[in-house]
């Protein structure tokens, strides 16, 4: 079996919100949500990776960019290492620009539920919420990042920043 793919994604939280976005149309996983992000080029650091993405994909700029925790998730036809990245952005980088035909919005934890997530993602979700799936090769870089995620998670109506 090869390496696995190392992606990052951003998680990007404003007013209590967090940012998801939709795989793009015609590709791997169509439609279905998910932290922004993409695949690590030869030669880039995960920071510089997850800043082109968002810049690329939703038009946002990246002020700061550090890993929270990453994960092996295995699909049939390739195996990722997917790596959460705690972003800030711009102060006027609210609004998001869909470039490659996606969508993207602003949800509430209590709506991540209904939404239709690529695997990987529900696996996070699942994990930080509380549950505990085969998350497996868990790797956790900023245990106190990651702990405040799952607390927005599991206290949607407290008022976040």
């Amino acid at each position: 079996m090869s390496a696995p793919l190392d992606v990052c994604a951003a998680v990007v939280i404003r007013n209590g919100r967090i940012l998801l976005a939709t795989r793009r149309p015609g590709g791997h996983l169509a439609g279905r949500w998910e932290f922004p992000g993409g695949k690590q080029h030869d030669n880039e650091t995960l920071a510089d990776c997850i800043t082109r993405e968002l810049r690329e994909e939703l038009d946002l700029q990246v002020t700061q960019a550090f890993p929270l925790f990453s994960i092996v998730h295995r699909y049939p036809e390739k195996t990722i290492r997917l790596w959460f990245m705690r972003c800030e952005l711009t102060t006027a980088d609210s609004a998001v620009r869909c470039l490659e035909g996606q969508a993207a919005g602003w949800f509430a934890a209590t709506e991540l539920k209904n939404l239709p997530l690529a695997p990987a993602d529900h696996a996070v979700l699942a994990w930080l919420g509380g549950d505990d799936p085969a998350a497996s090769e868990l790797l956790i870089a900023d245990a106190c990042g990651t702990e405040e995620l799952r607390q927005w998670l599991r206290s949607p109506a407290a008022p976040r920043t």
